[in-house]
């Protein structure tokens, strides 16, 4: 099952992709251009860590996930 959630540039970004890390699935960062970082990997933690100093960037970007593990790990960071 898949689960997106709106990101939200408020969550404690450090903690939130060592949740990541704990994921059975992999976890993306998705634009609205279309482009995917997948949050397991570091490159991509760099990339999403860079792009976070820019706002307008993040505007309607989602977190997209799979399993209800993962769901449940991720969940308190977007409510």
């Amino acid at each position: 099952m898949e689960f997106t959630f709106a990101f939200q540039n408020t969550i404690d970004l450090k903690q939130f992709l060592e949740d990541v890390r704990k994921c059975e699935h992999e976890v993306y960062f998705e634009s609205t251009e279309g482009d995917k970082l997948a949050l397991r990997s570091s490159l991509s933690q760099f990339i999403l860590f860079s792009i976070c100093n820019k706002p307008e960037l993040l505007k309607g970007a989602v977190i997209r996930i799979c399993g209800e593990h993962d769901r449940e790990l991720l969940l308190p960071y977007f409510i």
